[in-house]
């Protein structure tokens, strides 16, 4: 497995990890105006995620310093074209998708949380392509 590749899963798996806790854990609400808990929440999950990222990656490259420090080869940049493709078919339906839920009565606050969604989950299928691809073959 490349260092690209256990890249991509790191980044994943923390994404998941931070994401899920975020929005199973931080209150939301339809109100007007955002709670102090929510972007106190977001500021948490939002150091967690980098901390994590950082100290994964420098495991990652301690454990393989060589590979840490290849340059992406032509396989490997058409690996992360094509998976941000596919991530931002899904970030702009689901962008659209929140902005539409102004029409069955969601406020600014509503849509922002459905457009940080729909983030994450373009961030999930444009990493989670990423190792699809390096596991398949491009």
């Amino acid at each position: 497995m490349s260092f690209h590749e256990k890249s991509a899963w790191v980044t994943v798996t923390s994404i998941l990890l931070v994401s899920g806790f975020y929005f199973l854990h931080v209150p939301w609400s339809l109100t007007p105006a955002p709670s102090p808990e929510l972007v106190h929440g977001l500021a948490y999950c939002l150091i967690a995620f980098v901390l994590i990222e950082v100290i994964a990656h420098v495991v990652l490259a301690i454990r393989a310093p060589h590979d840490a420090l290849t340059p992406k080869d032509e396989r490997e940049r058409l690996v992360e074209l094509k998976a941000t493709r596919a991530a931002a078919y899904v970030y702009v339906f689901g962008t659209f998708l929140a902005i539409s839920s102004i029409h069955i009565g969601a406020n600014k606050g509503a849509i922002g949380y459905g457009v940080l969604l729909a983030f994450v989950v373009a961030e999930v299928v444009n990493y989670t392509a990423r190792i699809m691809y390096y596991r398949r073959g491009v």
